[in-house]
């Protein structure tokens, strides 16, 4: 996070305010924010939460599990190590960016000595458990607790290795209510439900759930003024809240969008967004995930993001053979499998009456334009 603010960030700032207000007034000790991806989420944390926690007096703690290099354990040990050596959230995420220690040495709450973070397995033993307890008791601040951030934890749910470090990270938090507070970010209903909808998980029914706010024309218009601050033109408005909604109203591709104008001298808002598209099945791996799935995962995928509905029905299943140039329909449990596939990897998510629906809804545009033939 830069010292110097960034003309191009637009500060949620009621957003920040009414989800601060409630760790603040404990109203709630745990918060479960969710937006799908690329909706500014992580933004929202570094730039606005954060921030407005770290000047009330709070400690402030930040933690992604999103594609981590680390295990999930070492990944939350580094960062609490981090916040301990640090302080300030601007600080954490300078020295953070710069190394992590492979070595993290911890001291109290009945264990000592050191904790190799490249060599955690999977499924952390008992001791790097008690390590992280120690930890999260240091950062413990009663009056004005400690805000702990945990970005994409439904990355957690991905592997049953994880829950006894979830089941620990449930029990610490319990004990320490007064003291630690917790925002838990996800883009991923499915991930989300598993770890706090399921009466199975540690955290069962722990935070209180909210949704992020989705941004709109206001931020389309701060954007044109940055853009216009730093080049002296003013885009065509309409085209940009035009494109701003195909784009499905994600910040993160419409400032990739305006990024990608500002050195061309033609400021064509049309022809860029055709060739922002072109370039992100590799840029995002579109490409690679759908290598990746097999015959029936990648006809069931192009028929979801067509539309269908009903994807166990018999006149899908036709249509999903169709596309497979298969002898006969994939049966009930063929599909179910294929499904279950598409889920873990978040490609997909849903089933209630809503249907099933992509998480990333540019990825399901990509798949829907794909010719039969290369199915």
């Amino acid at each position: 996070m830069p010292k110097k603010p960034d003309p191009w960030h637009y500060a949620r700032k009621d957003t920040a305010a009414r989800t601060f207000a409630l760790i603040d007034k404990r109203l709630a000790s745990a918060l479960v924010l969710f937006g799908p991806r690329r909706t500014g989420k992580t933004e929202f944390l570094l730039r606005d939460l954060g921030p407005l926690a770290e000047k009330a007096g709070h400690r402030v703690v930040y933690v992604s599990f999103w594609q981590a290099p680390l295990s999930p354990a070492a990944t939350l040990i580094a960062a609490l190590d981090h916040a301990l050596k640090h302080g300030s959230l601007a600080e954490q995420l300078k020295r953070a960016a710069q190394s992590v220690s492979p070595r993290v040495k911890v001291s109290g709450g009945g264990v000592a000595g050191e904790v190799e973070l490249a060599r955690l397995p999977e499924q952390p033993p008992q001791d790097v458990l008690l390590a992280m307890d120690a930890l999260l008791g240091k950062l413990a601040r009663k009056g004005k607790p400690t805000l702990l951030m945990f970005d994409e934890v439904q990355e957690l749910a991905l592997n049953d290795k994880n829950r006894p470090l979830v089941a620990a990270l449930r029990t610490s938090l319990d004990k320490r209510r007064d003291s630690l507070a917790a925002v838990f970010t996800g883009s991923s209903r499915e991930g989300l439900a598993a770890m706090f909808s399921d009466s199975a998980a540690p955290f069962f029914h722990y935070a209180t759930q909210i949704d992020l706010e989705p941004l709109g024309p206001p931020f389309v218009e701060h954007l044109l003024g940055a853009f216009e601050n730093a080049t002296g033109e003013r885009l065509d408005s309409k085209q940009a809240h035009a494109a701003f909604e195909q784009l499905h109203r994600s910040p993160y591709f419409f400032r990739m969008l305006l990024e990608q104008l500002l050195p061309l001298p033609q400021r064509d808002i049309p022809a860029a967004l055709t060739h922002l598209r072109e370039g992100l099945a590799a840029s995002l791996g579109y490409d690679r995930l759908w290598l990746s799935l097999t015959d029936a995962q990648r006809a069931l995928a192009a028929m979801l993001a067509r539309g269908a509905k009903a994807p166990f029905g018999e006149e899908n299943r036709i249509g999903l053979g169709r596309l497979m140039r298969a002898p006969a329909p994939p049966s009930i449990a063929q599909t179910q499998s294929a499904l279950r596939r598409l889920t873990r990897l978040g490609v997909v998510t849903g089933g209630g009456r809503a249907g099933w629906t992509f998480d990333d809804p540019e990825l399901a545009r990509w798949i829907a334009a794909l010719p039969d033939e290369s199915i």
